[in-house]
């Protein structure tokens, strides 16, 4: 499943500039839907399925379904980025602080695109920087891995020749299992079908 679900990405993916401020919403499917799967194993559509190591800003090595149990928000950037990034952290921020009353049942996630020079070091440094809590998990991995999940989330993005990126600006949903719930596209958006979103997933 989630090969043909890569393969239907890759040919569906449009590239959106870092400097774009398009806000596109989707929800994809019924986060609420029951999970037919035998106790103990993923539902063929989670991206917890992947099996790639990442480093957190920790410098501990996990994979994706570490996250499982509950609604995980996910931003995939660039911490030298100067513009379209920040903001969209923010936009995460904005969307944590509106749901402080569920403190500690969301995890918020942070992915970066730059292999080479955004080490577990440099994540913790733009982490502190921003005064990001112990809710929230910034994550290094191969350039392979970081593609892998960049399809499977429908977020673009393309290396210069100064090793900045271009990319989508998305911020997704995953459900307690690991499967796209919802997608918010665009900076500085309405946010509100996203916090509803999760809150439905507390339910």
């Amino acid at each position: 499943m989630i090969k043909r679900l890569l393969l239907f990405l890759i040919t569906a993916l449009a590239l959106i500039s870092c400097s774009e401020d398009s806000n596109k919403s989707a929800f994809i499917g019924d986060s609420r839907a029951a999970n037919t799967a035998p106790v103990g194993t993923l539902p063929a559509e989670s991206l917890y399925s992947i099996s790639d190591s990442f480093q957190t800003q920790d410098n501990t090595v996990i994979t994706l379904d570490h996250f499982r149990g509950k609604p995980t928000v996910v931003g995939m950037i660039f911490t030298h980025c100067t513009y379209a990034c920040p903001r969209l952290t923010a936009d995460i921020q904005n969307i944590e602080d509106s749901l402080q009353n569920e403190n500690g049942k969301i995890n918020f996630l942070l992915v970066s695109f730059d292999h080479e020079r955004d080490n577990p070091a440099q994540l913790k440094k733009f982490a502190d920087s921003l005064k990001l809590d112990k809710n929230w998990t910034l994550l290094h991995g191969s350039e392979a891995s970081v593609r892998t999940l960049s399809i499977l989330l429908n977020v673009q993005y393309e290396k210069d020749g100064e090793g900045n990126f271009s990319h989508s600006n998305i911020i997704s949903v995953l459900d307690k299992e690991g499967k796209l719930a919802y997608q918010k596209e665009g900076l500085n958006a309405n946010q509100s079908a996203t916090i509803a979103s999760i809150k439905n997933m507390l339910k």
